[in-house]
């Protein structure tokens, strides 16, 4: 045996032994940060297993943040587990992009950027942690998720990132059936279901997404009616069963958007969907003026017009910058919650300055998602729209929640990156007015 090859092997073994003592070493500093604090134990853990997956593939971390929005357990009591994969999520995406692919999606970006800009001012005006935090938070969550999903469309791994995320809000839907479906066995009442860390509205926005992307089954996914109706139909028994009202409103607005364009497989438009979502439309209203006509002043529907007084009453104090971002975590006032509607979130928070901003924010992402050819921009406005009307009921800024929207929005310019450089069109089908359904015959999958 040459003296070479000797060398690489006692190498090899070397290295091998350096990483068993490291592994040692983890797993024994682990052990003793769970006897300590196990929430920097659970930090830790997610870092290492984040670190042995980006040494097999680095595009697989921009990737897990799509499903990791899901994970609402809080690491360290500021943090989520989301927010921490979406935060190593952005620096690895960072490293993978080059400046030049990013110019399609530069308005996207400085849509976003407006947004941020408006917060600073109170940044300067209310120089307290939890404002100055809660900044860096929300940069993290727009254009950090745009970065994440573009690289996760021109990596080509939008498929297996949308695959893991539906089927997890699929196994939730069935979760929450099965919760509601024993609760009415054991009580007799319809009771919302609610899931360990996770709170009935959080199943909602998260099912609801995930309802509206089946529904669009862009091409690019490669996904069978089949599936994507599966995904459909668990998601919305799912958001049933949490009675998440704010969800099911959402989610009908996705998909009605959706219904307005040709489908991207037949070049038809699903005219049929208008009259699918009369009932969840009635089921909501019905049960918001049942609650308004209630005696019970505590109920949601009563609650939340509470909520919005005192978030006028707080916005009051600093009508054009706003109290701060996360003003309830502070002091300074007599209330302490945050508002259950986007624009009195942002308006309390960053005042007239920054609601423009987030208007910019949303209304340039629409605009400039609209624009794209609609196999890539469709899902990403359907998303948007989805989540926009979702947090006219409940909160906006939730971790995951926050992201996730953006992250899509990502993925529709990545993927269109992608087929451009791999020179893919994607062009709708003539449409045949024959009533024989051969014209639904999809294409193959590239």
């Amino acid at each position: 045996m040459r003296a070479s090859e000797v060398m690489k092997r006692v190498r090899g073994f070397a290295l091998s032994a350096l990483g068993l003592l490291a592994l040692i070493a983890v797993a024994a500093a682990l052990g003793l940060l769970t006897v300590q604090n196990s929430t920097f134990a659970v930090g830790a853990a997610i870092a290492v297993l984040l670190i042995g997956i980006a040494a097999i593939d680095l595009s697989a971390i921009p990737v897990l943040a799509v499903p990791a929005t899901l994970v609402m357990l809080r690491v360290g009591g500021a943090l989520s587990v989301s927010d921490v994969v979406l935060i190593l999520a952005t620096g690895v995406s960072l490293l993978m992009i080059r400046a030049r692919e990013l110019r399609p999606m530069q308005p996207l970006l400085w849509s976003g950027a407006i947004y941020l800009a408006t917060a600073l001012p109170v940044q300067i005006l209310q120089p307290y942690t939890a404002n100055i935090m809660e900044w860096a938070h929300e940069l993290v969550l727009v254009l950090g998720s745009m970065l994440v999903g573009f690289v996760i469309g021109r990596e080509g791994k939008a498929k297996l990132a949308m695959n893991v995320y539906v089927a997890a809000c699929s196994a939730i839907g069935i979760a929450a059936a099965v919760v509601a479906a024993l609760s009415y066995a054991r009580t007799g009442a319809f009771e919302p279901a609610y899931l360990p860390e996770l709170h009935k509205n959080t199943i909602g926005g998260m099912l609801a997404v995930a309802a509206v992307i089946a529904f669009a089954r862009p091409v690019w996914l490669g996904w069978s009616r089949r599936w994507a109706y599966t995904v459909l139909a668990l998601c919305g028994i799912g958001m049933l069963a949490a009675q998440s009202r704010q969800a099911l409103i959402g989610a009908a607005v996705g998909v009605l958007f959706i219904a307005l364009r040709p489908r991207p497989q037949t070049g038809r438009r699903a005219w049929w969907v208008w009259l699918a979502v009369i009932p969840a439309v009635i089921y909501v209203v019905s049960e918001v003026n049942a609650q308004l006509s209630s005696d019970n002043r505590f109920n949601s529907a009563h609650q939340r017009l509470t909520w919005y007084q005192d978030s006028i009453d707080v916005w009051s104090q600093s009508p054009v910058f706003g109290v701060g971002l996360r003003w309830w975590y502070t002091d300074r006032f007599s209330v302490a919650f945050q508002p259950p509607n986007a624009e009195l979130e942002v308006l309390t928070s960053v005042g007239v300055v920054g609601l423009l901003g987030f208007f910019a924010m949303f209304g340039g992402a629409l605009w400039f998602l609209l624009r794209m050819d609609p196999a890539y921009g469709t899902v990403g406005v359907a998303v948007v729209l989805t989540r926009f009307t979702q947090a006219q009921f409940d909160l906006y800024w939730v971790a995951g929640q926050a992201s996730l929207l953006w992250i899509i929005a990502g993925v529709c310019y990545g993927v269109q990156a992608r087929d451009r450089a791999l020179a893919i069109t994607r062009e709708l089908p003539r449409r045949r007015w024959s009533p024989h359904r051969a014209s639904e015959k999809e294409p193959a999958a590239t």
